[in-house]
């Protein structure tokens, strides 16, 4: 079994429903923990309600720990909320788990962490997980202590603890999702799947991995990305400003970061679906469908 803490939330939700679903084979069961009534969740619960996370944990062989508070506009802004859900929480979720005998844990964390070592470049940041972690929220901060607690807790889970680093994936304007795709965004499906591969796959120990879309872009086009992109992506995708400009969008006029995905797939066999090109098309034939259904013959 494996469960899912946060599982009404906009990630959460889509990692249980994918388990429910079996979209990867040999799953299991699944069970789902949040605070508010949903279809995919099984125990109703506060984070920090231990009693109720050890019954829920009881005979699961990995924990997806997905619930806390996001840096949104909308978060609260009190640091205490974020160190009482993000960090308390956290603590919570490793005691129940360990007493309940999982085997691993897997930490939602976000690619924000690396803020101020790509504010202070001067070129674009070709970002791997080597990269030190410069949080600047409190929002930040929260994470990085998260990820402190479960990389020092891998050693009580026999098959090891993974964090997985996620790009941008809450709702945007399409102009703005697309552009993330490029070099930091993530759709939500494929970051859904990391998070069962990343329960699912063997091995021990403690890894931190980034997860987003596969961007076009690659190490060299760094140097030039974040003074203009527009020749590195010129070379990578010929039609894209003609496709933008159909949509009536703005290309990036920098880019300060690429966001590498090398290491998990590597490490958990990460192959994101829906990548810029992917996204693109999907906005084209969405807005050509209109004109194409007013055109089409009426076939009644």
């Amino acid at each position: 079994m494996i469960v899912v803490t946060g599982s009404a939330g906009y990630l959460g939700s889509r990692i249980a429903a994918s388990l429910l679903c079996g979209s990867i084979a040999g799953a299991g069961p699944v069970a789902g923990v949040d605070r508010v009534e949903a279809p995919t969740v099984t125990h109703r619960a506060d984070i920090l309600d231990g009693v109720t996370l050890r019954r829920a944990f009881r005979g699961a062989r990995a924990v997806i720990h997905v619930a806390g508070l996001n840096g949104g506009p909308a978060a609260p802004s009190a640091a205490g909320e974020f160190q009482r859900i993000n960090v308390g929480g956290t603590e919570v979720v490793i005691a129940a788990a360990r007493e309940a005998g999982v085997r691993r844990l897997v930490l939602t964390s976000t690619t924000a962490l690396y803020g101020g070592a790509i504010r202070s470049a001067d070129a674009a940041v070709w970002v791997t997980e080597d990269l030190p972690a410069m949080p600047e929220t409190p929002y930040e901060e929260s994470k990085r202590a998260a990820e402190a607690l479960v990389l020092a807790a891998a050693g009580s889970f026999p098959d090891g603890c993974l964090i997985l680093r996620c790009g941008r994936f809450f709702p945007a304007p399409p102009n703005e999702t697309v552009n993330d795709r490029l070099y930091r965004g993530v759709d939500p499906r494929d970051a859904a799947v990391a998070h069962i591969l990343a329960a699912e796959r063997p091995g021990g120990g403690a890894r931190v991995l980034n997860i987003a879309a596969a961007s076009p872009f690659t190490a060299e086009d760094c140097a030039q990305l974040r003074r203009d992109p527009l020749p590195a992506l010129r070379r990578h995708h010929p039609f894209v400003e003609g496709a933008y400009r159909q949509l009536g969008w703005r290309l990036p006029a920098t880019i300060d970061r690429v966001t590498s995905i090398d290491a998990a797939r590597q490490a958990i066999g990460y192959a994101p679906q829906h990548n810029f090109r992917e996204a693109l098309a999907e906005q084209l034939w969405l807005d050509a469908w209109p004109r194409r259904s007013e055109a089409a013959p009426d076939g009644g």
